[in-house]
C-alpha cells in the first residue's frame, strides 16, 4: 500500500490488499523472490509522484500483453500468476502456497454487459437455453474474465469456441466451448437448485454457469485429466470471478471425483472432452434418474449424448452434433492410420484395428469410378445421422482423410468402407447450381477404388450402395426433432 502510493499516486485500504502467491526464480547469479499483491479496488489519480524513477504509467488490456514485446520477468510471473496463461512460454518459477484467500474482485466494463447480453440474447432466441436459470447464469457469469487472453468480441461470441491451451504442435488441448453448445448442455443435465454436479474437464466458465444453475445451496466439482495448469488455472480464475460454489480437482477424469460423490451420486454429470468410450465410475457415480451428457465419438464423429441412468441401463434421449478436444486421460485412444498415395491419402479407423490396404495404393492411382446413390437433395442439407449410421452400422468402415488439393480423392474428409482389398467411399456433387443456396440441387456420389485387377469393387462397394441408397435410408434413419433455430444448419432433416 506504501509502495502504490509512494509510486503511483494510487491508494488502497489494507481490506482491499491481498496476496496471492510469493515467486522464487533464479537469473544468472540473482535469486529474486517477488510478492504478488491484488487489490480488489483502488482509488486516487494515477500520477508520477517520482519522475526521477519512472518516465511514465500505461494501462493494457489484458489480450493485448502479448504485443509488448519483453516484459521484466519478475512482472510478467506476476502477471501469469494472476491470468494463468495470459503470457505463455514463461520460464519456470516456484509459487509458494499462500494461508490467505483472494475474494472474487468485482466490475467489468461497460461494453463486457453489453456484449454479454447479447450473446444471451443470441443464444437464448435460438432456443438453446429455454429455461430462466441457464438464461440467468448467461446474463451473470463474466465469459471474459475465464478467456483473460482474448478480446471481448471474441469471449462474447455465441458460436466460437475459444482455445486456452495448445501444445508445441499448435494443438488445441483445452479451451472454453462456444456459449451455445455449453448453454444446451446444462439444459439438457435438468439440474434443480441445491443439487450437486460432476464436470470431466475444467477451464473454470462452465463450471460457474453450473453453479449458477444449481444455486446457493449447490455445488459443483470439477476435473481435469492430469494437467496441473489447466487446474490452477480454473481455481484462480474462479478465484476471481467465481461464485465460491465450485472445486477444482487434478486427477483423472476417467475415475470421477471418488472421493467427493454424495450417498446417492451425484445430481448430474457433464463431460467436457470428446471420448470413445463411457468411463464405469461415471455410470456409477451418479444418481438413478440423474443425467449423463457426454461427447461420444462414433467412428471419429462426435456426438454429444443425454443419458439418463435407470437402473443398470443407460438409456439415451437426445444427441446434439459438435465438436471437442480429445481425452487425455487413461482412457484416451490413439487411431490407427495408414498413409496411401505416397502420403497424399490417409485411412484411419477410429473405432477398432486397421484393416487391410493391399493393393490401394496403386487403386489410387487409377481412375476414379463414380456411382450415384440416386438421392437428390435441395439446398444445404446436412448429413449428420447418416454419417452416425455409416460408422455404427457398415462393416469395414473407416474414415478417408486428404489435404486440400490432393488429386486421388473428391473432398478431404469422407466416409469409407474396405472389404475384399477394395475400397469405396461418398462424396457429392452440385447437380445443378442457384445463386440462392437454398435452390442448389446435390448429388451423392459413390467413389469404387476396386484393387488392381477387378472391374469392380466388389461386395465392399454392393454394401456400401445397399446402406446407403436413397431406399434404404429412408427406412434406416431416424428423423430429428430438434427445435429450428440459427444453429439449424446443425440439425438433420430426416430420411
Amino acid at each position: 500500500m506504501r509502495e502504490l502510493t509512494e509510486e503511483t499516486g494510487l491508494t488502497a485500504r489494507l481490506e482491499d490488499t491481498h496476496v496471492v502467491t510469493v515467486l522464487h526464480d533464479d537469473r544468472l547469479d540473482v535469486r529474486r523472490v517477488t510478492a504478488v499483491v491484488r487489490l480488489t479496488c483502488w482509488g486516487g489519480d494515477l500520477g508520477l509522484p517520482e519522475p526521477h524513477r519512472f518516465v511514465r504509467w500505461e494501462w493494457h488490456d489484458l489480450p493485448t500483453l502479448t504485443t509488448l514485446g519483453k516484459i521484466f520477468a519478475p512482472s510478467a510471473q506476476a502477471l501469469n500468476a494472476v491470468w494463468p496463461g495470459i503470457l505463455p512460454g514463461l520460464p519456470p518459477v516456484h509459487s509458494y502456497v499462500c494461508a490467505a484467500t483472494v475474494p472474487p474482485v468485482p466490475g467489468e466494463p461497460a461494453e463486457a454487459v453489453r456484449l454479454r447480453g447479447r450473446m444471451a440474447d443470441i443464444v437464448t432466441g435460438n432456443n438453446w437455453a429455454p429455461s430462466p436459470r441457464v438464461q440467468a447464469a448467461l446474463r451473470e457469469v463474466p465469459r471474459h474474465r475465464f478467456v483473460p487472453e482474448a478480446p471481448l468480441e471474441t469471449a462474447y461470441h455465441d458460436d466460437l469456441a475459444v482455445v486456452t491451451v495448445r501444445d508445441s504442435s499448435r494443438t488445441a488441448l483445452s479451451s472454453v466451448s462456444a456459449a451455445w453448445l455449453q448453454a444446451h448442455m446444462i439444459e439438457e443435465l435438468r439440474l434443480e437448485p441445491g443439487t450437486t454436479v460432476l464436470e470431466v474437464g475444467s477451464g473454470g466458465y462452465n463450471a460457474e454457469l453450473l453453479a449458477h444453475v444449481v444455486g446457493r445451496r449447490g455445488r459443483v466439482v470439477t476435473v481435469d485429466n492430469i494437467d496441473p495448469h489447466v487446474v490452477h488455472r480454473t481455481q484462480r480464475l474462479c478465484a476471481e470471478a467465481g461464485s465460491g460454489r465450485v472445486t477444482a480437482l487434478l486427477g483423472d477424469g476417467g475415475l470421477g471425483a471418488p472421493g467427493h460423490v454424495l450417498a446417492r451420486g451425484f445430481d448430474g454429470v457433464v463431460i467436457t472432452h470428446s471420448t470413445a468410450d463411457i468411463a464405469p465410475s461415471w455410470r456409477e457415480q451418479f444418481a438413478e434418474g440423474a443425467r449423463l451428457v457426454v461427447p461420444l465419438e462414433m467412428g471419429g464423429y462426435t456426438r454429444t449424448l443425454t443419458l439418463v441412468r435407470r437402473g443398470d441401463v443407460l438409456h439415451a434421449e437426445h444427441w446434439t452434433y459438435c465438436g471437442f478436444v480429445r481425452d487425455r486421460g487413461a482412457a484416451a485412444r490413439t487411431a490407427p492410420a495408414v498413409p496411401l498415395a505416397g502420403g497424399e491419402v490417409t485411412v484411419r479407423w477410429e473405432d477398432g484395428p486397421p484393416g487391410d490396404t493391399a493393393g490401394l495404393d496403386e487403386a489410387l492411382r487409377g481412375p476414379r469410378h463414380e456411382l450415384t446413390t440416386g438421392l437428390v437433395v435441395r439446398g444445404t442439407f446436412n448429413f449428420e445421422t447418416l454419417q452416425v449410421y455409416a460408422a455404427t452400422t457398415l462393416p469395414g468402415f473407416c474414415r478417408l482423410t486428404a489435404p486440400e488439393g490432393a488429386t486421388p480423392v473428391a473432398q478431404q474428409d469422407a466416409a469409407a468402407m474396405l472389404g475384399d482389398g477394395s475400397l469405396a467411399y461418398l462424396t457429392h456433387r452440385v447437380v445443378e447450381d442457384a445463386p440462392d443456396p437454398a435452390d442448389r440441387l446435390t448429388d451423392r456420389l459413390l467413389h469404387p477404388r476396386p484393387r488392381p485387377g477387378r472391374r469392380r469393387a466388389g461386395k465392399a462397394l454392393c454394401r456400401l450402395r445397399a446402406h446407403l441408397g436413397p431406399e434404404g435410408a429412408r427406412e434406416r434413419l431416424p428423423t430429428d426433432d430438434r427445435p429450428p433455430g440459427r444453429n439449424a444448419r446443425r440439425a438433420v432433416a430426416g430420411w
